[in-house]
């Protein structure tokens, strides 16, 4: 006597994968979208943090130091504050990250787009995180780097 999947076993086995991947797929598709606003949140931070650096140290020292990539302290405000944070719109964050050139952020006047934010970004989105249409915005007189509403 042979041994051997009967038809309604493969069926039921067939309806399985299917149950399952009706689940699974639309969880995968939202992976991209999640790593660009993780990516955008994280850099978001680390120029928070460099601003909040570029500020302490103007603080603690006489105005005679180097801030960012080997900014001179002529470019800080009053406050201390960087005026600008780039010297172009395909590379606004270079006085402040090492890498800005590969984090495919954009300015646009005075607000930055990153990964998840551009025209490429990602339309998913809840309140607090980047997605298309939000922007950062760099606030010079406070050092504030903060996501704004369209």
């Amino acid at each position: 006597m042979k041994k051997a999947f009967t038809l309604v076993e493969l069926i039921f086995v067939i309806v399985i994968i299917g149950v399952l991947s009706a689940v699974a797929i639309p969880q995968f598709s939202k992976l991209t979208d999640n790593a660009k606003i993780s990516a955008e949140l994280s850099t978001a931070s680390s120029i928070q943090a460099a601003l909040e650096g570029v500020h302490g140290e103007w603080v603690i020292s006489s105005c005679d130091f180097t801030w960012g990539n080997n900014r001179p302290y002529s470019e800080l405000n009053s406050d201390g504050y960087p005026t600008s944070l780039g010297e172009s719109n395909t590379k606004p964050l270079n006085y402040l990250l090492k890498n800005a050139e590969i984090a495919k952020w954009t300015r646009a006047g005075t607000t930055y787009l990153g990964p998840a934010s551009s025209s490429k970004g990602t339309s998913h989105c809840k309140d607090g995180k980047p997605c298309i249409g939000k922007s950062w915005s760099y606030n010079e007189n406070t050092g504030e780097f903060k996501l704004i509403e369209p």
